[in-house]
């Protein structure tokens, strides 16, 4: 595979993951500009980790060497910047979330077709070791046929350490576009695409007391709900119960696990990149019924580690999904998250808006395939 030469748009807090993880484990993805509104910050940007260009939004589009641009502004930002780089002529991938609506993404993807570039878009955890190694297990009947999943992305919000959270209580912003992203991603790549959402919300404060930054002891609005559960129906016909909250102090709710008929697969967190998956096995239910040895017994209440089959090499990673968009661009074939994806994820968190403020069911009007699976046993940059 060839070297791809990546500009990086926004020099926020994101883009130094970006560049530290692509640096050193992605040797065909060379990063050669960083461009943000404020120069300055670019500038700072490029200085940190020796890329030997610092521009403006306009002279990175200008920019003939640059082929990726990988947008990490804030999400006001992306639908603007995204159509400009596709009118550039530069392929895409978008920081989450990728379009406030699914009207909007349609358009951005018909754009680039258009321009005959391609597009990807975070989050890209699924197709890191931790996840990767949950869908080997699925699929390699670890806990036979799933019919349930239980994800809890249960926090408190982001203003106790982010230092300008106030974008995150905006309108198309929330808890849904921030995290319920990496949950939707990782339901629908582990187990395909949704049919059918049922949805509430909740918001039980309309302020936000800012802890730390230049705005810390002030409080802001909050002009979305905070708090969102929902059933999600599966084509496949799995029942998914995600709850998505800025509002829980702490809970002992599991983070993400799979029932079936088989067992339960457990995993840590879909946010991460590396996880160790656990698995318990009806055997070790049933054995008790024949023998009540101090093992059986034991096993009984035990869930076991299963091994992550890819390189982890960082609890949080990021690039491994502009690799796979390069890949893609090379070999003319889809990249994994992809514009199909990208609708029906996008689709999935309008329907949870729009079936919260109706109190009716959802019915999706697009679908996908899950994402081909990387194989086993490979090294850090295969994809």
């Amino acid at each position: 595979m060839r070297i791809f030469k990546v500009g990086i748009l926004g020099a926020g807090i994101i883009s130094r993951t970006y560049l530290a993880d692509i640096k050193a484990f992605y040797k065909n993805l060379e990063v050669i500009a960083c461009a943000d509104i404020n120069v300055e910050l670019a500038q700072k940007l490029a200085s940190e980790f020796d890329v030997k260009k610092a521009y403006t939004t306009e002279e990175l589009l200008k920019d003939d060497e640059v082929e990726i641009v990988i947008n990490l502004t804030p999400p006001q930002f992306h639908v603007d910047l995204a159509r400009q780089i596709i009118l550039a002529g530069k392929h895409l991938f978008s920081e989450k979330p990728f379009a406030p609506n699914l009207e909007t993404a349609k358009v951005l993807l018909d754009l680039a077709e258009e321009n005959g570039v391609k597009v990807g878009c975070a989050p890209d955890t699924f197709l890191a070791s931790g996840l990767q190694s949950v869908r080997y297990y699925l699929d390699m009947n670890f806990i036979g046929t799933p019919f349930f999943v239980t994800a809890n992305m249960t926090t408190f919000g982001v203003e106790t350490w982010h230092p300008n959270p106030a974008a995150f209580y905006k309108k198309n912003s929330g808890p849904l576009f921030d995290m319920g992203v990496y949950y939707l991603s990782a339901i629908v790549s582990l187990l395909g695409p949704i049919e059918s959402i049922c949805a509430f919300s909740a918001k039980p404060s309309d302020t936000r007391h800012i802890y730390v930054g230049r705005d810390a002891g002030t409080e802001i609005e909050a002009e979305v709900p905070t708090h969102y559960s929902s059933i999600l129906r599966l084509e496949s016909g799995v029942v998914v119960n995600l709850n998505v909250s800025f509002d829980i102090y702490k809970s002992n709710l599991p983070m993400f696990e799979i029932y079936g008929d088989g067992g339960t697969l457990t995993y840590p967190d879909p946010n991460f990149g590396g996880g160790t998956p656990k698995v318990y096995r009806k055997e070790q239910y049933t054995d008790t019924v024949y023998q009540q040895s101090d093992e059986a017994l034991a096993r009984k209440d035990k869930f076991y580690e299963l091994p992550e089959l890819y390189p982890r090499v960082k609890d949080y990673s990021r690039g491994i999904g502009v690799l796979d968009l390069a890949k893609a661009i090379e070999t003319n074939s889809e990249n994994r998250a992809n514009g199909n994806l990208i609708q029906h994820i996008t689709e999935a968190i309008e329907g949870m808006l729009i079936s919260a403020e109706s109190s009716a069911i959802y019915k999706m009007t697009t679908t996908c395939d899950r994402p081909e699976p990387i194989k086993p046993g490979g090294y850090i940059d295969e994809v």
